[in-house]
């Protein structure tokens, strides 16, 4: 339910893009994450990472954008995100040695530190392409950037997490929901 409550941004963004213009929808965008950041807090007495960088981002690209009247600032804050996503990824891991991946997946995957590292950098290197490709859309395919944000990156997304879960099937191994099993092997 969460991961459709991350959505929602890009889909209202999507929305106003093709109802009005990429103006409307750096607007709406920069509405919804303001309330989004204020329902969480009121909700969860916190604010996720992801709404909180979501914001930080969104707020700032989205001013510039509308005040320069410009969209190449939020299209940019695109590239920016999954930038973001992917240095904190490198930075937990090997500076704080907690790996984000796991630590997201352990409740329903158990996997030797060997693995979780591999899957860590493989999210690392697809973040930072969708953030290249993105730079791509933005000058070389500028008519088809919206189609590229969503519904690809999405369905890109979804595609590399079952690559993924594909290429390392052999050293993972499923929880079952109701198991109160160890969450992390440790490599040997």
């Amino acid at each position: 339910m969460k991961f459709l409550f991350d959505l929602i941004p890009a889909l209202i963004f999507f929305v106003f893009y093709f109802l009005f213009d990429i103006y409307a929808a750096t607007k709406a965008l920069m509405l919804f994450v303001t309330l989004q950041v204020i329902w969480e807090y009121f909700k969860h007495g916190k604010v996720s990472n992801l709404v909180l960088i979501t914001f930080l981002l969104v707020i700032p690209f989205g001013a510039i954008t509308l005040f320069l009247h410009d969209d190449f600032f939020i299209k940019f804050k695109f590239s920016i995100f999954y930038w973001v996503l992917a240095t904190a990824l490198l930075v937990s891991n090997y500076f704080y040695k907690k790996n984000l991946i796991a630590i997201m997946m352990n409740k329903q995957i158990e996997a030797s530190n060997s693995t979780w590292n591999a899957m860590n950098l493989a999210w690392v290197g697809f973040f930072t392409v969708v953030g290249l490709i993105n730079l791509y859309f933005i000058y070389k395919l500028p008519r088809y950037w919206i189609y590229f944000k969503f519904p690809g990156v999405p369905i890109a997304m979804m595609a590399f997490t079952l690559g993924l879960f594909a290429f390392f099937y052999r050293q993972v191994k499923f929880i079952e929901p109701d198991s109160d099993k160890p969450t992390e092997k440790k490599d040997e």
